[in-house]
């Protein structure tokens, strides 16, 4: 069985040739691309306006980038600290920091790091694999 893959990381035209070869109609990309990038649905079951037989092939050759938040940690100074779970059982690390001229998010790209920076638990098991772009962007 082949590996499900990111749909949150499909453009509109890659979406659309992954239909097609699935026999769908281009205009079904679009209303799932709609789906996942503007209505934010976290389960196919959600997209209501697509045809089960369609929502049950996505599913199993697709999931949809939605960390779920194990854990949030806020410090005195306001920096906030999220470990979030992947969909494939990974965390990674993103930091709120605080600045009188605005913020700044620290956003993973990968599970792990290389790096060995002590204050960060993110390298304590060495780098696992790249995000993709749908993981990043979610």
């Amino acid at each position: 069985m082949e590996q499900k893959r990111c749909i949150s990381s499909l453009t509109l035209a890659e979406l659309t040739d992954e239909l097609k070869a699935l026999g769908q109609p281009g205009f079904r990309a679009k209303q799932i691309f709609h789906w996942v990038h503007q209505k934010l649905v976290t389960e196919f079951s959600a997209m209501t306006d697509q045809p089960k037989t369609l929502l049950a092939k996505l599913e199993e050759t697709f999931y949809i980038a939605a960390p779920q938040i194990e854990r949030r940690q806020e410090a005195k100074d306001g920096t906030v600290k999220y470990l979030l779970r992947m969909a494939d059982g990974n965390c990674i690390e993103t930091v709120v920091m605080r600045y009188h001229y605005g913020n700044t998010v620290c956003v993973s790209t990968q599970v792990g790091c290389r790096m060995g920076c002590r204050f960060c638990a993110s390298t304590q098991a060495g780098r696992v694999r790249n995000l993709e772009a749908g993981e990043i962007c979610s």
